[in-house]
């Protein structure tokens, strides 16, 4: 043969089983000179005239249609000595040993097909077995951030993995990439909950409060609470669990003491980790004892000392965070518990530490909202990501708000291994984070929700090549063979950890089985299935009694969600009721309790309510006083959340008075010692005070990265008004986005529309009426402006039929509404372009006759914008252009208020005013609309010409 190597291609773009097939063909001479030449240069890849070979992939993939693909192999030739054979077997598809496991693979999967007389097609990987070279080029949409959407339009990603060897287990040492990368004396491991206590009997745990119904009702709280362990949005968590139990039941979360007891038995992983804790560096997110109990019986030759060091409290973290900033490499071996114990190793001696000491176990969400700001522990893990290899090990990166959010943050990883656990797997599979975050990877819908988030995270940061994700049905025997221990894996003496643990509390009583099923109804959503409850647990109380007041002012926050004026108004009497009758312990609490209470009913009730709430805040927090003088967390945190309700009022009424310096005190104070829904709403406001900002298109990224941030908050906690409210202004800032520049960049806009659909699902399932309304306001928009990405036909009309037959209190929602239907009669094919600019021009005026601002910014907008529309109407009429109206472009561009103007509604109105629309589509572009966005604002006096502004808003276009 002319060439020492020869190489061969093989469809496997018929699935079908009596389509697989069993010939190569051969390259011709001058493709395998070209493709060879590339390999021996170390390329990724070469193309041909219609394809693109993939050398170290072995793949082929076709230019025009990259579905069609091939699998490719080299083989050499017999002129080659046995030795070179051997050294570069690796290289081949030839081997004998593959081809087995290949021929196994199909063998078992036509067995399957046979015995369950089934047509369905063969998988890629049932034909290229589980070598993760030719890894299977699959979307998975729906796990992917949008900036991995938009780069997988223009490219595939194959990036070679440092492991990407076939028999790389097999030969550990003799692979150099894998040992080189985990063979470090400094290496960390991260465990997580998978080999813990921390979820054991939860749902018991719960079931035992909340099986029981109402008298008048058979319907268990419990049959609607349980499939939100398992479905989501919202889901229940622990710490939800924990908090609401410490909160009405067990301040003291004694419930954990079924941790202390030496009846939750060690598994081999304890074993594992307890030694590699010996060694390495091991954080764990478990409170539990099991690690430090299996070095004790396992590891050391005294069964009251534990055979290596354990940090947990703040003092730990702090001294390696000052040890990191002194610029040595620090010894850190040992376990460090990130989450804190249950439990110390004292005098001999095991002590108990409660859930509200230092180091005690962080298992509400109340813990949970001040470690999330802990700057020692979070740099700490950065410190071991950025310096030491790093495996992750049994996590299901449900840490959302901290520990995930620490690793999807790290600046630039060294290397991080994650080995992810999947039954029934024949040998581990290999992949890297640029394959998880294109979804490119086999299996990759068995993966953790966290690990898939962290590698687009990484990914979008470039820096998604530094994680290797493992698959594999043992993961401690895996760690074990990375970590090169020497043990006897024999566990004979090991027992399984009985997952049906019991936590150790006494039965409910009748009103603690009510207040905690109202309260578990509550956080999921349910908030007049949970009034009941709350109601039925005040029923029961006698009047004047802690557990009565806590009832009351339960019922009563429930009837505000729900959204009923009538009830909102009952309420806030309710409230303050319950105060003249409050026991004395709980005094100082209802009434401020209540006055907030109070301040957040007459917001949606009062005329001017939002002025009068922005008044009683004030008084709130004046008389709550300095945040330091206030011990209390109950009374704290309810001075946060007056404190960012004012900054939300005041966004919408910015002529108001300015806070008090007490008042600005809470408000700085809400980042840092906010309970974690405060933090979501603050992220809210930040986002949208920095929309208003924004002068180019890097800012408008970072807000809406700091609304994802709040999304992701609200969507973990359950809170779903504020994770609807969220979506849509995300939405909203993306739908603008595209309105950047011309022509539109339609998927930012798809983006948009997706955010609303979800926004309409949730709120219908779990929130008011008004955010009911306010989600299909919103998509109703974007699918007028944009009426490509409609789903179906009947979409936008099932919007627009359902203003017209459900109503709102709320007068911004109702404006917003009937403007959409205004705007809508450019739909109606059916009418003459007279009659559509008359019908339309006649609904705008009557929205502009109708209804006052009452010096609400977002009224005078959407008023002035409907001014604007009708005129635009007439002017359509005579075949013109809108005439220029100073007056009321003021309006819209600054809503009364000072001299920032909205450059994005200049924009709007300027194409208006410069455009002659050409069909149905360009006047429906040109139309306001009632949605409320603040893009890129910048200050300058409406006087100055508009020749200037052009100019000044062109470079804004170039610059972008």
């Amino acid at each position: 043969m002319s060439n020492k190597y020869q190489w061969f291609w093989k469809s496997f773009n018929s699935r079908s089983l009596s389509n697989v097939q069993n010939e190569w063909q051969k390259f011709s001479d001058i493709e395998i000179n070209i493709i060879e030449d590339a390999y021996q240069k170390n390329q990724d890849y070469v193309e041909l005239d219609n394809d693109i070979i993939y050398c170290k992939h072995f793949l082929q993939i076709n230019k025009v249609d990259p579905l069609k693909q091939k699998s490719i192999k080299r083989i050499v030739c017999e002129n080659i000595s046995r030795q070179d054979i051997q050294r570069k077997r690796r290289n081949s598809f030839h081997d004998e040993d593959r081809s087995e496991q290949q021929e196994r693979q199909i063998k078992k999967v036509r067995k399957e097909l046979i015995s369950k007389d089934s047509i369905d097609t063969i998988d890629i990987s049932a034909q290229q077995t589980i070598v993760s070279t030719k890894q299977k080029l699959k979307k998975n949409l729906k796990s992917l951030s949008e900036s991995n959407l938009i780069q997988q339009k223009h490219e595939f990603h194959f990036k070679s993995c440092p492991s990407l060897k076939f028999e790389w287990l097999i030969n550990m040492k003799k692979d150099e990439n894998i040992s080189n990368l985990f063979s470090s004396n400094q290496l960390t491991i991260l465990s997580g909950s998978a080999s813990g206590l921390a979820s054991i009997g939860l749902q018991n745990l719960v079931k035992r409060y909340t099986n029981i119904s109402l008298p008048n009702d058979n319907k268990l709280a419990w049959n609607i609470i349980e499939s939100h362990f398992s479905q989501g949005p919202p889901r229940i968590r622990l710490e939800t669990v924990f908090d609401i139990i410490q909160q009405y039941i067990d301040p003291n979360l004694s419930l954990l003491d079924v941790l202390m007891t030496d009846t939750p038995t060690i598994d081999r992983s304890h074993d594992i980790l307890a030694m590699l804790a010996h060694k390495y560096t091991v954080i764990t997110t478990n409170f539990d004892h099991l690690i430090e109990d299996a070095g004790r019986f396992h590891l050391g030759n005294d069964l009251n000392i534990i055979p290596f060091d354990v940090f947990c409290t703040e003092e730990h973290f702090k001294k390696a965070y000052d040890l990191i900033n002194t610029g040595v490499s620090p010894n850190l071996t040992g376990l460090w518990k990130i989450h804190g114990t249950v439990a110390i190793w004292k005098n001999q001696q095991r002590v108990l530490v409660r859930a509200d000491e230092d180091g005690g176990p962080i298992a509400t969400l109340k813990r949970l909202s001040l470690t999330r700001e802990s700057i020692e522990r979070r740099c700490f893990l950065h410190y071991l990501l950025e310096t030491r290899p790093f495996i992750i090990i049994n996590y299901s990166a449900t840490d959302d708000f901290d520990v995930t959010r620490w690793l999807k943050t790290v600046k630039t990883p060294l290397n991080v291994l994650w080995i992810q656990h999947i039954d029934n797997l024949l040998e581990p599979i290999i992949c890297n984070g640029i394959d998880i975050a294109n979804g490119i990877s086999n299996n990759i819908i068995s993966f953790d929700r966290g690990l898939i988030t962290m590698a687009c995270a990484w990914h979008e940061r470039g820096i998604a090549d530094r994680l290797t994700v493992v698959t594999t049905n043992d993961s401690i025997d895996f760690l074990i063979k990375i970590t090169q221990l020497n043990i006897d894996c024999k566990n004979d003496h090991i027992d399984q950890t009985d997952l049906n643990e019991e936590y150790l509390l006494s039965l409910p009583t009748q009103w603690q089985s009510y207040i905690v099923s109202g309260a578990m109804l509550s956080h999921l959503s349910y908030f007049s299935e949970a009034k009941h409850y709350f109601d039925y647990a005040t029923h029961i109380s006698i009047e004047g009694t802690r557990e009565y007041c806590i009832a009351r002012l339960a019922a009563v926050e429930a009837s505000i969600e729900i959204g009923d004026r009538i009830g909102r108004i009952q309420a806030m009497n309710d409230a303050r009721d319950t105060v003249e009758t409050a026991p004395l312990s709980l005094s100082s609490w209802s009434n401020r309790k209540s006055k907030f209470i109070c301040a957040k009913v007459k917001r949606f009730v009062e005329r001017d309510g939002q002025a009068i709430a922005i008044i009683e805040l004030q008084e709130l927090l004046n008389q709550c006083g300095k945040p330091e003088d206030n011990r209390s967390g109950q009374e704290r945190n309810i001075a946060l959340e007056a404190a960012i309700l004012l900054t939300q009022l005041r966004r919408y009424l910015p002529s108001s008075p300015e806070p008090s310096d007490i008042a600005k005190q809470w408000i700085e104070l809400i980042p840092k010692m906010g309970l974690l829904h405060t933090k979501g709403m603050n992220l809210h406001e930040l986002a949208l005070n920095k929309y208003q900002l924004v002068t180019n298109i890097e800012e408008l990224d970072d807000t809406i990265n700091i609304m994802k941030e709040a999304i992701e908050i609200r969507e973990e906690l359950g809170h779903m008004r504020g994770l609807v409210a969220s979506l849509n202004v995300l939405g909203s800032m993306q739908m603008r986005r595209s309105d950047w520049s011309l022509p539109f960049d339609i998927t930012y806009i798809k983006y948009a529309a997706e955010e609303f659909r979800r926004s309409i699902e949730y709120s219908d399932k779990h929130a008011s009426v008004f955010d009911q309304f306010q989600a299909r306001i919103h998509l109703t928009v974007c699918l007028l402006r944009y009426p490509s990405i409609t789903n179906t036909i009947e979409e936008l009309q099932e919007l627009l039929n359902y203003f017209q037959i459900h109503i709102t209190d709320d007068i911004r929602t109702q404006i917003e509404s009937e403007f959409c239907l205004a705007m809508s009669i450019f739909t109606n094919s059916i009418l003459s372009l007279e009659e559509m600019c008359n019908k339309s021009e006649e609904l705008f005026n009557t929205l502009t006759n109708k209804y006052t601002s009452n010096n609400d910014v977002r009224l005078i907008r959407i008023l002035a914008a409907a001014r604007f529309n009708a005129e635009l109407c007439q002017n359509w009429k005579k075949g013109q252009v809108h005439t220029p109206n100073p007056e009321l472009t003021q309006d819209i561009i600054t809503r009364k208020t000072n001299t920032k103007t909205n450059a994005y509604w200049y924009m709007r109105i300027l194409r208006a005013e410069t455009q002659i629309p050409l069909n149905i589509y360009d006047r429906l572009q040109l139309l306001l609309d009632p949605i409320s966005p603040k893009i890129f604002s910048i200050v300058f006096s409406y006087h100055n010409s508009r020749n200037s502004f052009i100019e000044l808003f062109t470079k804004f276009l170039l610059a972008s």
